[in-house]
């Protein structure tokens, strides 16, 4: 029987739960992001005490500055520098704060494509996602957060640019839709947004949970499922201090039901140090999308840092699985990539208010996997084969055209074997030289998934049909690790639909359905 709807529920900081703690409740919830903050909702408004668990600290808009370094130091996975190994290192930069990774991503809101959806369930059995609640779930969610299609009032001259530049390259695009009330389009979205006009989880879903009397602990790294006789009994783990990693007391959280939402690199580390592998799936697989881009640099000032994150953007229909999209961050991160020392370097940063930056994402075919390391971080490695990377050079090569018929003075693809920067059209077919590999360029990895895959298949899939993790009672996953392979487009939509059929599901069960 379901129990009556609670009191408010409250949220946990360090200083309150610094020697450690103990709990119990009906379902718990392990990572606040796209998907567990779902799930906190679902679960808490059917009745269930939730409590959701998470990792990093409250990120406070006051603390939203234009400072990316510091904000990166304080509110990403091992301060922005976390690295996948494979065909070369390359970053993987995640959210860590309540809200995850919602609160500092572009809100870009794709749904899954239709012949994406068409894959999955032909390969895995997802047969679900080309059905009508899935659907439902799109429309529902996509309300919800107040999805929209990017005002052109707030594309700003770089969004217009690139607008320009794939329109010259004969790409057609359109304004992204985006989860956001009222955007200022200050530019600011991976360092947070201030104004909270980005609609992040823990401005919708994470506070509708707590009215419905879920509590939410914070600097809480979960480190183990607890199990006995098949069935889960809880969660264990540490409280972590914010910003100086420093080692709290312990805790232990008592549950018959936990949703582990942790991200594609964490939940199968927890699994993998819990001791539940069904046929050492877990980890066995990791994909991403394979990424490029290129800066044009115009005659007269775009002033990048005004304007929409990533406003306009386009779905190839020449290269399946890949897009274009306008893309800014600041330039002390972007720098980074662009590269240069000493006095050329400081004579080159006066270039940036002409510049324009156009990034490609595409669903390469690929292999990874990741693992727990000795100190339960997340070791990710990453493969792409070299004909994969020169799809992405062959869309670079069309976006440099692009700026370049547009009227830029010259523009940068940051490629190595490549002359870095590019005056003539002529001049682009360099990005076609065949020795271009991953090792040739930086890549970010921001889109990773299907470590813990759902299917049919119980050799291949860790969780079945239902979320379920196989061979355990009591433990589901809503997080991108179960996608069976990369979106194509954003994921961050389909890791919430995905979690609201899961949930919604669950939310409809007595205690008794998963013990």
């Amino acid at each position: 029987m379901k129990k009556p709807k609670s009191v408010a529920g409250k949220i946990f900081e360090y200083d309150e739960i610094a020697e450690g703690f103990e709990a119990e409740a009906d379902a718990i919830v392990i990572g606040s992001g796209a998907g567990g903050a779902v799930a906190a909702y679902n679960l808490a408004k059917s009745g269930r005490k939730v409590i959701l668990l998470e990792a990093g600290p409250v990120a406070r808009r006051s603390e939203m500055t234009k400072n990316a370094p510091e904000i990166l130091a304080k509110y990403y996975w091992d301060g922005g520098l976390r690295l996948a190994k494979g065909t070369s290192f390359q970053p993987a930069m995640q959210g860590r704060m309540l809200g995850g990774s919602t609160v500092i991503n572009s809100a870009i809101i794709l749904p899954l494509p239709e012949w994406v959806r068409q894959d999955w369930a032909k390969s895995d059995g997802l047969y679900f996602a080309t059905g009508d609640k899935f659907e439902e779930s799109i429309h529902r969610i996509s309300k919800k957060i107040h999805v929209t299609p990017t005002p052109w009032k707030v594309m700003g001259k770089r969004n217009l640019t690139a607008k320009a530049a794939l329109d010259a390259a004969g790409i057609a695009g359109k304004p992204l839709p985006r989860a956001v009330k009222h955007c200022k389009g200050c530019g600011d979205c991976i360092i947070g947004c201030p104004d909270e006009n980005k609609q992040s989880v823990d401005l919708n879903f994470i506070p509708e949970a707590m009215a419905h009397g879920a509590d939410v602990y914070v600097s809480s790294h979960v480190k183990q499922i607890v199990k006995s006789r098949g069935k889960v009994v809880g969660v264990k783990g540490r409280v972590i201090q914010p910003f100086t990693y420093k080692k709290g007391g312990k805790f232990f959280v008592k549950a018959p039901l936990v949703i582990l939402a942790a991200g594609a690199t964490h939940t199968p580390v927890i699994l993998q140090q819990s001791g539940i592998n069904p046929r050492r799936t877990a980890g066995k697989t990791l994909m991403a999308h394979l990424t490029g881009g290129v800066i044009g640099f115009m005659p007269d000032p775009t002033d990048p840092w005004y304007g929409a994150t990533q406003g306009y953007g386009a779905i190839s229909t020449v290269y399946r699985g890949l897009k274009f999209e306008s893309l800014w961050a600041s330039p002390s991160v972007l720098s980074v990539k662009w590269g240069g020392i000493g006095e050329e370097f400081l004579r080159e940063l006066k270039e940036v208010r002409y510049a324009t930056l156009i990034a490609v994402v595409y669903r390469a075919k690929m292999k990874g996997s990741v693992r727990a390391g000795f100190d339960g971080s997340p070791i990710m490695k990453l493969y792409f084969p070299r004909k994969e990377v020169h799809t992405v050079m062959k869309a670079v090569k069309d976006a440099t055209e692009g700026l370049l018929e547009s009227g830029a003075r010259y523009a940068v693809p940051m490629v190595r074997r490549v002359p870095k920067k590019i005056y003539k059209k002529e001049e682009a077919a360099a990005l076609l030289n065949p020795k271009i590999s991953l090792r040739d360029y930086s890549a970010t990895f921001n889109h990773l998934f299907a470590s813990c895959r759902m299917g049919t298949n119980e050799k291949e899939h860790t969780v079945d049909l239902s979320g379920k993790v196989r061979g355990i009672k009591g433990l589901y996953i809503c997080d991108a690790s179960i996608f069976p392979s990369p979106s194509a487009v954003n994921p961050q939509l389909t890791i919430m639909v995905l979690s609201d059929l899961i949930t919604r599901r669950l939310g409809e069960f007595s205690q008794s359905d998963y013990l």
